[in-house]
């Protein structure tokens, strides 16, 4: 008979081991059920060919929060950022933004006075406004209909946070936050090369193009935790993603849950209108009185939970979720390094090609009518400068994000686009970096239809639900279910698609934890 356990957690990615990880260590019986062979999720790393390996799906560690790194009780050896962060390639010249704000003035002061000169109090307004999105992301989200005094204090709490921040800065906050990036940037600057690479990190893994609404959200998003002034990789790791993984996993253990792999769940079990366990793929079951599921809503309530137990309007507003991928992946094995105009020496950042605010729009239109763009936007990554063990000996691995490659195709089908976009990508690349493509020894394409298949993200999205303003905080991932808790008593979810969101690491399954323990206090 199955040893009974007080939650199971669904998916050993990193939102599922803290949550995990914060449970055991309250006292909780768990288990981990991770249908891979392997954990990590988002950040898994794959050996794509013979010696060569990489972790396409996240480059970027995001932002690990304090409370997660002490939740979980993590030890981690941080490296400083990587200098440049963002190497931006246009029409024969280059720029390179750095960690330092003075040294990115400098490197622009060759492109623009005007931006040199602004480029300082521009990172300031963007690291006080993420830093006000991240006090935000650490705790649940706001709830607009409040019912309780301890939820009208946290809403006080909020407009508190935002008036501290001083009667002019909480007025440019609630400015920036809604408009397109392509409007933030033009209030700014003039160079061309600049408004392009920030507007690539604004719609990266987004299905808008850089003139749409809340785009200018999204470039704050992907600045949350980050000092001012540095754009791109937020956490730098020694030993990269497997490293944290693995102290995750250390930790789960020390704190008593059992890890489960190759064991996916196919049904999760309801008796007397409450969570009773889950079935896995042998049939076997695993009696408990609470789930948390790391995977995509869809998934999680109207596949592995029967939809019977559900409100029809709670199903209607899970349908209406938007996922839409529209990154492809390259994996690339390279018998080097290319030279990289105005770089000296590797490059152990990004590498961006997107000369223009124009360009990046035109690369979007693309998408809106079902095909993948002719002129794609493109970042190149090379981990194995970090990393030497992801190749071998004088070889380098590449992850190559290129976008936009809808999901949905009106024409044709990813199996016969595949190379088509690679190739075209690498077409690209060749005009920016010549030769690129001459040094690359083996590839793997990963479409989002690939991605939805390897990896179980819906529809190819990594965040589990485009990070667009009308999907975020107490509306993600539906209006009135984003405290982690769902309709049916003992299910919760703590994927990327939950608050706050993808690129926060640990910190849904953090949240999750904290809600499954609130809930047994009122059960």
């Amino acid at each position: 008979m199955t040893r009974p356990f007080d939650t199971a957690v669904i998916g050993a990615g990193t939102n599922g081991l803290v949550a995990a990880i914060g449970l055991a260590r309250a006292g909780s019986r768990v288990v981990v059920l991770e249908a891979g062979p392997a954990a990590g999720g988002v950040l898994e790393t794959i050996e794509f060919a013979p010696g060569f390996r990489a972790a396409p799906l996240a480059p970027d560690l995001g932002w690990i929060p304090p409370d997660v790194i002490r939740g979980a009780g993590l030890a981690l050896e941080s490296l400083p950022p990587a200098n440049p962060t963002v190497v931006a390639l246009g029409s024969g010249e280059s720029l390179s933004l750095r960690p330092a704000v003075a040294a990115t003035s400098a490197e622009l002061a060759r492109l623009s006075r005007s931006d040199a000169e602004r480029w300082p109090a521009f990172a300031g307004l963007l690291g006080m406004t993420a830093g006000f999105l991240g006090r935000l992301y650490t705790s649940p989200p706001p709830r607009i209909d409040a019912d309780s005094i301890g939820e009208y204090f946290s809403l006080a709490k909020l407009g508190r946070s935002l008036r501290g921040l001083g009667k002019r800065e909480m007025v440019e906050v609630l400015r920036t936050v809604p408009l397109s990036a392509a409007e933030l940037l033009d209030d700014w600057f003039e160079s061309d090369l600049l408004k392009g690479a920030l507007a690539a990190l604004a719609v990266a893994d987004v299905s808008q193009g850089p003139m749409s609404g809340g785009t200018a959200f999204t470039l704050l998003h992907r600045l949350v935790g980050a000092a001012p002034g540095v754009v791109g990789e937020r956490t730098r790791l020694a030993g990269g993603g497997p490293a944290l993984v693995s102290a995750l996993l250390d930790r789960a253990r020390a704190a008593g849950v059992e890890l489960r792999f190759a064991a996916p769940v196919t049904q999760i079990l309801v008796k007397d209108d409450a969570v009773a366990g889950v079935v896995l793929g042998d049939g076997s079951e695993i009696p408990c009185r609470e789930v948390v599921s790391s995977l995509d809503p869809t998934s999680t309530m109207l596949e592995l939970l029967d939809p019977v137990h559900l409100d029809p309007e709670f199903i209607h507003a899970v349908k209406q979720i938007r996922y839409r991928g529209v990154t492809t992946k390259l994996l690339l094995g390279m018998d080097g390094l290319p030279e990289v105009p105005g770089v000296a020496g590797p490059v152990a950042g990004a590498v961006v090609i997107a000369p223009s605010v124009g360009y990046l729009e035109k690369a979007a239109d693309a998408s809106k009518y079902g095909r993948a763009s002719d002129e794609p936007t493109v970042e190149i990554r090379w981990p194995s400068v970090s990393d030497p063990s992801l190749a071998p000996a004088g070889r380098h691995s590449a992850v190559v994000s290129v976008q936009y490659t809808p999901y949905r195709l009106r024409e044709g089908n990813w199996a016969d686009q595949a190379s088509v976009v690679a190739d075209r990508a690498l077409g690209v690349i060749d005009r920016y970096l010549p030769g690129f493509s001459s040094r690359v020894m083996n590839r793997m394409v990963l479409t989002p239809m690939d991605l939805e298949r390897r990896f179980g993200l819906r529809e190819g999205a990594v965040a589990q639900g485009e990070m667009m303003l009308d999907q975020i905080l107490f509306m993600r991932p539906v209006p009135g279910w984003s405290r982690s808790a769902t309709p049916m008593p003992g299910l919760y979810w703590c994927g990327a698609s939950t608050h706050p969101g993808g690129g926060v690491t640990g910190m849904s399954g953090w949240l999750a934890a904290q809600a499954v323990l609130a809930g047994r206090g009122r059960r």
